[in-house]
């Protein structure tokens, strides 16, 4: 047998140590390999588990958060009801014999024009006994009737007369009615000024009252600009002062005040001819959709 020579022995001792070498980089590459899963399993469990957590911390603000939400709109509810019922019984408590009437009325009105097809159904609305807050809910103002038409907006304060009207009469009708001039006087009165007084006739006795309604007229025409404020509108509504007779033919109007915005009207025939003029024959304000916008925001102070 042959003796290996020096080369062979030195490639052969080269060869196992390579061998050696290569076994030992597989098994440290393994056990790196090993290391990395192991880690990654543990990231991934950790992960889940952050997630779970997360997740059903998320569910239980949710659930909270519907609790408290229900809880408040349960609230809400009650104390909308409590509001609702209190406007309610102050409408019912608060409309009186001649806003009844004039609801009637205006009623009436409606369903004429629109059974005679002059206008739809939707071209005039007609709400009443209207409260409306106008300082931060400190101060609420009722407006007991308003008439929503395409011609205008139609503010009306009602009174029932049995007696006669004096509209815008001033110190130049002192002459053709001299105890006119001394209802002035009595009352006060400005005789330069336009004044609105009314000769009223009380049911229980034979009584003459006299009453200068010029305040109230003007009550009308600032609630007609605080609406058009309040409500962003692009006309200013109508102001007007009518009167219902107690019956038939009870009321009658000498008119002496120019021709304005503000109207005073007296009994059934004069509010129907009103309405038949502007309503039919006036000028376009608003389309249906303006006039649903206008009652939708209104309903939200009632």
């Amino acid at each position: 047998m042959s003796q290996l020579d020096p080369i062979q022995i030195g490639l052969i001792a080269a060869s196992v140590l390579a061998l050696l070498f290569l076994i030992l980089f597989l098994f440290a590459l393994r056990s790196k390999k090993k290391v990395k899963e192991t880690y990654s399993s543990q990231y991934q469990s950790k992960k889940e588990k952050l997630n779970n957590e997360h997740k059903e911390e998320l569910e239980k603000a949710r659930i909270e958060k519907k609790k408290s939400d229900t809880r408040h709109k349960e609230q809400y509810d009650t104390m909308l009801s409590s509001k609702n019922r209190e406007i309610d019984a102050l409408k019912l408590f608060s409309k009186n014999d001649s806003e009844y009437i004039t609801d009637m009325r205006l009623l009436g009105i409606r369903e004429r024009l629109v059974k005679e097809k002059r206008i739809r159904p939707e071209d005039m609305h007609i709400m009443a006994n209207i409260f409306m807050p106008t300082n931060d809910l400190e101060d609420i103002t009722r407006i007991s009737h308003l008439v929503l038409t395409r011609t205008g907006l139609y503010i009306i304060d009602s009174e029932l007369l049995k007696g006669h009207v004096y509209q815008g009469v001033t110190q130049n009708q002192f002459k053709e009615n001299p105890m006119m001039e001394q209802v002035f006087k009595t009352l006060e009165l400005d005789a330069q000024t336009p004044q609105t007084v009314v000769l009223d006739q009380q049911e229980t006795n034979r009584t003459l009252t006299v009453v200068d309604y010029t305040s109230q007229l003007e009550a009308v025409e600032k609630l007609a600009t605080t609406l058009q404020q309040k409500l962003n509108l692009k006309y200013a509504p109508t102001a007007i002062l009518y009167f219902n007779p107690r019956h038939e033919g009870d009321i009658t109007i000498s008119n002496y005040a120019p021709q304005s915005g503000t109207k005073v009207l007296v009994g059934p025939t004069q509010l129907d001819e009103f309405f038949n003029k502007f309503v039919f024959h006036g000028r376009i304000q608003y389309d249906v959709n303006d006039l649903q916008a206008i009652m939708t925001e209104i309903e939200t102070f009632n």
